[in-house]
């Protein structure tokens, strides 16, 4: 490997190893989306917003649902979809995109930040035969998306037509690198154009309030005296005096443990609460609100981040089934679209990725079980493949018959009148046995006679 590594790097490829790492050593600020100081007094960056509870479960949800996901070539065959274990495509989005990257990995990266920064990239490393060989995370702080103005030609030798997209990189050494947009596995996030948006950088008042009434809460418990309060003293005090009190006041009711003790005081001094508490700020209510939010901002139900104050298990199923449709497809549908068309390139030859989304969308066990019951009596379903889905071992041949009631039809012939079924004619009884030779009797005599009409 490192010596196949060492000759692409001589060619000319674009080989990851040497210039790109996942974090970025020099962050180019122009392309950090930036939050100047929001209305809840703090900036937001994608660095500032993960410090928020919410956020960072919205993320972690998405990111790691699409990685856990079964991801396979697929291709039509006369019987229905089947997997074609044994194209390297299908190693590459299943097992390893690269030889330090396992695919749940990459796509819980990607994803991460397509929803972070609004892009996921990946570099498209291509073998002797110009196929994928490997895929290359690429940290979005390091990448611009351009248009070429006139033809050109890549870092690695492919040639970008005029007015075509390409991708100029970051270096560790601080050049820019080209990539054709062939070679980029780019993941975007909802928006328009080239790029997707970044949700961080529109939802930063949200996060904003958020992050403000986080910073509140801990400078509330960990800097408040109780009560917050001004000490007005009637005699004048020394410097040193001043010093003293204000220290010993400090240690007797500053901080969570000193909450709600009865401050004491000498020298004829008089206290004045000023401050406002948790109970008067609503911290709480705030909190409960900001966190569903942030979740309308991702697009995730609240009690998917562990948000549950109003959340019901009456109805589960739908409620997974709702995730699914509304949270997760989108996700998936744009990593299959972008392999789809990158990874096999003009020779698809029918083939085509697939994310099974089926497991997500399981309900309990008595749910599965009326359903695999329903297909089965239609015969939608084999035994066999009721046991495929529940991943168990299969019967047989046997169990690859389907079945179905007998006395379904189809459509045109309900109203018919059944067809009459003549019974078979009962089989004839076999000859008794002739025990006294009457039989044999019989048959003399009848030949007897045959022969005396013969010789008339």
């Amino acid at each position: 490997m490192l010596e196949r590594v060492r000759n692409a790097v001589a060619s000319g490829f674009t080989i990851l190893a040497q210039r790109i790492a996942s974090e970025p050593r020099y962050p180019n600020p122009q392309r950090v989306p930036y939050s100047p100081r929001t209305l809840g007094g703090v900036a937001i960056t994608p660095d500032t917003a993960v410090t928020v509870a919410a956020v960072w479960a919205c993320l972690r949800y998405l990111s790691q649902t699409v990685a856990v996901l079964p991801w396979h070539v697929m291709r039509d065959g006369d019987t229905g979809a089947e997997v074609v274990k044994t194209h390297t495509v299908d190693w590459l989005i299943w097992k390893r995109p690269n030889p330090e990257w396992s695919s749940f990995q990459f796509r819980e990266t990607l994803t991460h930040w397509a929803l972070r920064w609004g892009n996921g990239y990946a570099e498209i490393e291509p073998d002797q035969l110009d196929r994928p060989f490997a895929l290359w995370p690429i940290h979005p702080e390091r990448v611009s998306v351009c248009r070429a103005i006139e033809a050109s030609v890549s870092s690695s030798g492919d040639e970008i037509p005029a007015g075509a997209l390409f991708y100029e990189v970051d270096s560790d050494t601080g050049s820019k690198v080209t990539i054709a947009a062939k070679r980029m596995f780019h993941v975007r996030g909802f928006g328009e154009g080239p790029v997707g948006a970044n949700v961080i950088q529109y939802a930063a008042q949200s996060i904003g309030w958020a992050r403000a009434a986080q910073l509140f809460g801990a400078t509330f418990f960990g800097n408040g005296a109780t009560p917050a309060s001004v000490v007005i003293n009637k005699k004048p005090l020394t410097p040193d005096g001043l010093r003293r009190q204000k220290a010993e006041f400090e240690q007797l009711y500053k901080g969570p443990r000193n909450a709600g003790k009865t401050a004491f005081l000498d020298n004829e001094a008089d206290i004045k609460t000023l401050g406002l508490d948790a109970e008067k700020t609503q911290l709480i209510e705030v909190h409960q609100f900001l966190v569903e939010e942030i979740c309308r901002w991702f697009g995730v139900p609240p009690h998917k981040v562990m948000h549950l104050l109003r959340a019901t298990f009456s109805n589960i199923e739908h409620q997974a089934i709702e995730v699914v449709v509304d949270s997760v497809s989108p996700w998936v549908k744009r990593f299959e679209d972008e392999a789809d068309y990158k990874l096999f390139g003009q020779n698809r030859m029918g083939l085509y990725t697939k994310m099974n989304m089926r497991a997500l969308m399981r309900g309990d066990a008595k749910t599965r079980g009326e359903y695999y019951k329903l297909m089965r009596e239609v015969g939608a379903y084999s035994a066999n493949r009721i046991l495929e889905l529940e991943d168990e071992n299969t019967i047989g041949p046997d169990g690859d018959k389907h079945v179905m009631q007998s006395q379904y039809t189809t459509l045109e012939r309900i109203g018919d009148e059944p067809e009459s079924v003549t019974p078979p004619a009962p089989p004839e009884d076999p000859d008794l046995p002739d025990d006294d030779g009457a039989q044999a009797r019989v048959d003399r005599i009848a030949s007897l006679l045959r022969e005396s009409a013969h010789v008339e």
